[in-house]
């Protein structure tokens, strides 16, 4: 089944995989000033990251087309081993997540990394 976003009872929003155990989360962030601030838990082990967007296409009607840039990411060493599939994990959960734990005017999203991310 994947990613989906789903509200909770507290009214916060997720983007959660049941499947595989794994839960994303906006932890803070998101002024003009300051990135969004994320928490990936995978299995019961927090992956915490930093990330700005960009909207491309401004019209909704044609729908958004936005990338989201991972600034940096604070991890156990041990999952930051192995780098390929925490980055392939996080660009699974924020493609889901879109914008606003929701993908309804999204028409495009990509996921770029910072090369210390």
């Amino acid at each position: 089944m994947g990613f989906v976003n789903e509200r909770l009872e507290n009214h916060e929003w997720q983007t959660i995989d049941r499947k595989r155990n794994i839960v994303l989360k906006r932890t803070g962030g998101g002024t003009p000033q300051e990135p969004f601030d994320f928490n990936l838990n995978i299995a019961g082990e927090s992956v915490n990251f930093s990330a700005n967007y960009k909207m491309i296409n401004l019209e909704k009607e044609k729908g958004y087309d936005i990338e989201w840039q991972v600034l940096a990411i604070y991890a156990p060493s041990h999952i930051k081993q192995d780098k390929l599939r925490l980055h392939s994990l996080i660009a699974e959960a924020l493609d889901a997540f879109g914008f606003a734990a929701s993908r309804r005017n999204v028409k495009n999203l990509t996921v770029t990394f910072s090369p210390t991310a």
